[in-house]
């Protein structure tokens, strides 16, 4: 399901540099804060550097930290620049703990090989802020 055919707003679950406090949080900026929120157990979260990347893991998956926005439709195509979409990061739909029906995250489509999970599947920015 596309974001786009759910009406004039989705649900889009961040976990990194979009969240509040983040370099990029810019581009949530006057949308509906829904609160703390966390991926059932099949995701896991590494560590990119100077941004985080959540994959589906089949199997050996754990639960992943963030917060969940209600985002007007509008904000795909900022959003989805800024992400890198389609190539580096992926809007697709998660499974969140406690919450039925659609909501979208961006999910890392790179080899992660190399990089190191996010300790207890929350991202900690090196410089101590996002």
């Amino acid at each position: 399901m596309n974001p786009t055919s759910t009406g004039d707003h989705f649900l889009l679950f961040v976990y990194g540099t979009l969240m509040r406090g983040g370099v990029r949080h810019r581009l949530l900026a006057g949308q509906r804060f829904l609160g703390e929120a966390r991926t059932l157990p099949r995701y896991a979260l590494f560590d990119l550097g100077e941004y985080p990347g959540m994959v589906w893991r089949d199997g050996d998956g754990r639960v992943v930290f963030g917060e969940l926005y209600d985002v007007a439709t509008r904000l795909l195509p900022e959003l989805d620049a800024e992400e890198g979409a389609p190539k580096l990061f992926r809007r697709e739909p998660v499974e969140l703990e406690g919450r039925d029906g659609p909501v979208f995250a961006y999910l890392y489509q790179r080899s992660v090989e190399g990089a190191l999970p996010c300790p207890g599947g929350r991202w900690i920015p090196k410089d101590g802020g996002r």
